[in-house]
């Protein structure tokens, strides 16, 4: 049984020629005509022939590969990679005689009617809604849930899995669409994410496929893609639902101060480091606030408000959209008289990424050095644990400590289930067993009280 091939022919041919390959005629003189892209195929004694209804200068074609010289040119419609449809042309062939052998040797015309309906489904999708179109549509924020616009996190989410899957397309000749979410996708997409290669600027691997927990983020998403794609009737695939469909999410191991750490930190001098001085005054105005780095380094004047007397925090959360109202504690408002003479009573803010590199220095000098606070890596110190959202995770960790309601916390941190609140605070076993004995302590006294 031959391999599957392409091969041109002419769309018009002239009396003087050349050979191209195949027995195939080409003018010798003048510009080169177009030629049409055939697939052909030898199999158990017969013979496929198919135009794939596309046409190439045969000056930009390779007769070895049997492929367009530039993987950049594209198909009709200007979108597709003309080599991708070649390759998915072939994957089909491919699948459909697998699929019919089973009722014995398939006639010529029933392998070409699947080339057919293939090319006809993309003509009309071309046209029609596609997944990567609904995809762009939830980027652009068209696609609402309870009239509420998605954070601009989320729509970096969405980014990124563009990302991978329009990778993973070009790198697997996977097409992707509606259709092709299957189970059968789901593993080789995996497995795919698995082996990504990471690289720093320098070119140097850093990391050899993606977190378990960057995979089932990406899943999830894909999940919303489809969901929502029902929804609209563009298709009736529901293999994305299925169980095996699933990346299971890794609890992340990460650490927390202790509300004694948190002071031990601001009260330690750092005057002759304003810069990490100011971070650190910015991180422990975090811990006290439970707001993301994205709300508590944008604290405006506004923000700031007298209640009977008190000061409070008063702001919509980027992320989730959602008002939160938090009273000002001693420290907080000690930051704001140092900062008075800032707009918004705070340290000027930086990004991010320098915000982590600074604290994590501004720990480092703090002498904050202890060792055996991740289970992963118990050599790793302290200061090289701490990031931005430590803070937070320090505000919810420690008021649950304090036994402090549950509820009430989740309404700052915005937690929707208890469930995921508990795997986001980090309890230890010492600390659950301390708030147990506080409990204890409590309850006997009371006890007592009732008996007396």
């Amino acid at each position: 049984m031959g391999a599957i091939s392409f091969y041109l022919k002419p769309i018009a041919e002239k009396a003087e020629t050349t050979d191209y390959g195949k027995g195939t005629k080409f003018a010798k003189k003048g510009k080169p005509e177009n030629a049409a892209i055939y697939l052909q195929w030898k199999y158990n004694g017969k013979r496929l022939r198919f135009h794939t209804k596309h046409s190439i200068n045969p000056k930009n074609w390779s007769k070895a590969k049997q492929r367009v010289k530039s993987n950049t040119q594209t198909a009709a419609d200007g979108q597709h990679s003309l080599n991708d449809l070649l390759d998915n042309l072939e994957q089909v062939l491919q699948r459909a005689y697998n699929t019919e052998i089973k009722n014995g040797i398939p006639q010529p015309d029933v392998l070409k009617q699947h080339l057919i309906n293939f090319i006809n489904q993309n003509e009309k999708t071309d046209t029609g809604p596609t997944l990567y179109k609904l995809i762009e549509r939830f980027i652009n924020n068209e696609i609402h849930y309870k009239g509420a616009g998605k954070a601009k996190n989320t729509i970096g989410k969405y980014k990124t899995t563009l990302a991978h899957l329009q990778a993973f397309e070009k790198a697997h000749r996977y097409p992707i669409d509606f259709n092709t979410i299957t189970l059968d996708f789901f593993y080789k997409f995996v497995a795919y994410l698995k082996s990504i290669t990471i690289k720093d600027k320098d070119g140097t691997v850093i990391q050899v496929g993606l977190a378990q927990n960057s995979i089932a983020k990406d899943i999830q998403v894909i999940k919303t893609f489809m969901n929502e794609a029902l929804d609209l009737g563009y298709t009736t695939n529901i293999q994305h639902k299925h169980k095996k469909f699933f990346a299971a999410w890794e609890a992340v191991d990460a650490v927390y101060l202790s509300e004694k750490e948190i002071m031990s930190l601001f009260k330690y001098d750092l005057s002759k480091h304003k810069r990490y001085e100011q971070v650190r005054d910015l991180f422990v105005f975090g811990c006290y606030t439970g707001l993301r780095f994205s709300d508590y380094s944008g604290v405006k004047p506004e923000n700031i408000v007298d209640i009977d007397g008190d000061l409070f925090i008063k702001l919509v959360t980027i992320k989730t959209g959602e008002q939160v109202i938090i009273p000002c504690n001693p420290v907080v408002l000690q930051i704001f008289d140092k900062y008075g003479e800032n707009p918004n009573r705070l340290p000027k803010t930086i990004s991010n990424q320098k915000f982590n590199e600074y604290i994590k220095e501004a720990c480092k000098v703090a002498k904050m050095d202890d060792t055996g606070r991740l289970i992963g890596e118990p050599d790793r110190p302290l200061y090289d644990c701490i990031s931005s959202h430590t803070a937070r995770r320090s505000f919810a960790t420690n008021l649950y400590l304090e036994g402090y309601p549950t509820i009430e916390i989740m309404k700052i941190t915005g937690h929707r289930t208890e469930k995921a609140f508990l795997t986001y605070i980090k309890v230890s076993k010492l600390d659950a067993a301390k708030r147990l004995s506080a409990h204890i302590k409590l309850r006997w006294s009371e006890k007592l009280m009732k008996i007396v």
